[in-house]
């Protein structure tokens, strides 16, 4: 991925969500990736536009389990950690299954996530465990998983705290 210093707002906006569609789901064509950038409030955004942002995030095609072609984040080409980075930047997603967190990071993050989580001391954390690229939370109950997740939201920067 290219340094994004060089973009407009608007620019950085279309990479960072762009990067988070194609780190949780699957995408065939740029047509589906158009269509759900044009959802998320980038309506006149073109095909030519979505090429682009594939090109700086360093998109890669890969096979999945069916054996279909889909865009993928290149992790060789995603950028070197920063220290400086805010941890709106850090994290791609935050989602639960009923059961336990995932917290999907841009590669390299995910022990700098986990640590913010330790240092905020959640109650309502059992624990976690970080890899590159993802801090796998588990609870401290199931029944609260709601509220945890909206609460690991809010603190990451991820604004979806009610």
């Amino acid at each position: 991925m290219k340094d994004q210093r060089g973009y407009s707002e608007k620019e950085q906006r279309q990479i960072t969500l762009c990067q988070r569609l194609i780190s949780k789901k699957s995408y065939l064509c740029q047509e589906e990736i158009r269509r759900d950038l044009q959802r998320h409030g980038f309506a006149g955004i073109s095909q030519s536009s979505v090429s682009r942002l594939l090109k700086i995030l360093g998109a890669i095609k890969i096979r999945n389990a069916r054996g279909q072609k889909i865009y993928a984040l290149n992790p060789q080409s995603q950028p070197v950690p920063n220290a400086a980075r805010s941890l709106n930047e850090m994290v791609v997603s935050v989602e639960h299954n009923g059961e336990f967190i995932l917290i999907h990071t841009v590669a390299g993050y995910g022990r700098a996530v986990a640590r913010v989580l330790d240092y905020h001391s959640l109650p309502d954390i059992l624990g976690a465990i970080a890899g590159s690229s993802i801090v796998w939370v588990a609870p401290r109950s199931a029944g609260r998983i709601d509220a945890l997740c909206r609460r690991i939201n809010y603190l990451l920067c991820m604004h979806e705290y009610s």
